[in-house]
């Protein structure tokens, strides 16, 4: 089967059944690996930080992540598998966010596998050398950091990776300062507004307790956490699951020339739109976003694209367009706050007009391996912490979209290959 979901009684042969997965996958890899002069498998401090596998070793991979992640659940059975991760999670989050705030990485020395001694690294980071190490080695076990002699401090290949990309503090500053915290404030939200329908009362605005209309307008008074919300963005973006290709390798074949036109609802500073415009130069193009989310954005010659101010929750002010687009946008929006915005077209539709959606389908439970349900689940408690929002499945979708108005007709669905987001077209048939 596909998923991960398997009868209770045949767990003795479905670990049998895993174990062998992880010697055959470990195997392949392995091969490869040798083949391309590359070191075994590891995250000591001179492993390759970043290694990109051809597909039929990269689907062997995926298979090794899953079948040991659920090995080990097997293994470890249900009292500890509900005792340890609260508490391991807090200790690798905590130790992290010490890590970054005290600039540890940046501290050891990169450049030599002998390290730094304790009472050295106390001193540059202004910390007592006791609990430095006390706080250090808790870390250890998951990765970060390791004592190549005792007394002393060295990176390992994860350490490494904390000193060269911003991307991995930014998203340690995100979990540690909004998402831990806020999910604390899930019950307390549930327990007020038990539909969980409302932007303004969801676990992150019960925990900071700051009164606004939702998340954004929080963020809009607290730059710094702006800032890492922005790394995050930019770091999902840059991923190839989330390229612009896929809705490019969508897009309807009769809206690809002169004349077209085409309004991009939340599109910021335009990557997507200037993507579209590269692939297809006929397209005429507005961009729009609240104005704050606009003033990075930079009009480039000989585009037919320009930006526009605009809260879509308002009446289009663009009339009679071909075609508007939401690209990975209206996953944030509770379904009440999706019509709305859908609702906002009505007096500006002409029939025909579609409106695309390029976003997050979820998939069936249990029809996706154990990693990427685990993912595809974190992201949609997410979007309930922060919004009260979700990842929809096909059929959230259709009724989402057919109770803001049953003239909207979802003609077509999507799945474009190795893309994290899907198409769903929609005609306006009045």
């Amino acid at each position: 089967m596909n998923g991960h979901c398997v009868p209770m009684a045949s767990e003795t042969s479905r670990a049998a059944h895993l174990a062998q997965i992880v010697s055959e996958s470990t195997a392949k890899i392995k091969a490869y690996r040798q083949e391309e002069g590359l070191p075994p498998l590891s995250l000591g401090p001179d492993a390759p930080l970043d290694v990109k596998y051809p597909p039929h070793v990269e689907q062997g991979r995926r298979a090794l992540i899953d079948a040991s992640l659920e090995l080990g659940d097997l293994a470890t059975g249900p009292v500890e598998l509900r005792l340890v991760p609260g508490w391991a999670v807090m200790t690798m989050f905590a130790v992290t966010q010490f890590i970054f705030d005290f600039d540890i990485p940046h501290h050891v020395p990169l450049t030599t596998a002998e390290g730094i001694s304790y009472d050295a690294l106390a001193k540059r980071v202004h910390v007592g050398p006791a609990v430095l190490c006390q706080i250090l080695r808790a870390g250890m076990p998951y990765h970060m950091f390791h004592e190549p002699r005792p007394g002393h401090v060295a990176h390992t290949a994860t350490t490494k990776v904390m000193a060269s990309r911003p991307l991995i503090k930014d998203w340690t500053g995100l979990s540690n300062d909004v998402l831990l915290p806020d999910a604390a404030g899930l019950t307390e939200a549930l327990q007020k507004e038990p539909a969980a329908d409302d932007p303004a009362k969801t676990g992150f605005m019960f925990a900071r307790g700051g009164g606004e209309p939702g998340m954004y307008m929080y963020l809009e008074k607290h730059p710094e956490q702006v800032r890492q919300f922005a790394g995050v963005m930019g770091a999902f973006q840059q991923d190839e699951a989330y390229a612009p290709r896929h809705l490019i390798e969508s897009w309807p074949a009769d809206a690809r020339g002169g004349g077209t036109k085409l309004v991009d609802l939340g599109g910021s500073t335009g990557i997507v739109a200037f993507a579209l415009a590269d692939a297809f130069p006929g397209l005429e193009i507005v961009v729009q976003d609240l104005p704050g989310a606009l003033e990075a954005a930079q009009v480039r010659e000989g585009k037919n694209l320009s930006f526009m101010p605009h809260d879509f929750f308002n009446e289009q002010p663009v009339k009679g367009t071909d075609l508007y687009l939401f690209r990975w946008v209206l996953h944030n929006w509770p379904d009440a706050h999706v019509q709305r915005i859908l609702r906002a077209f009505i007096p500006s539709l002409k029939p025909g007009t579609r409106v695309i959606i390029f976003d997050e389908i979820m998939p069936p439970a249990g029809s996706m391996s154990l990693s990427v349900e685990r993912n595809q689940r974190n992201s949609d408690f997410g979007m309930l912490i922060l919004f009260n929002s979700k990842i929809r499945d096909v059929e959230e979708w259709k009724q989402v979209i057919n109770e803001a108005d049953q003239r909207f007709e979802v003609k077509d669905v999507r799945y474009p290959a190795d893309s994290r987001l899907s198409f769903l077209e929609i005609i306006w048939q009045p």
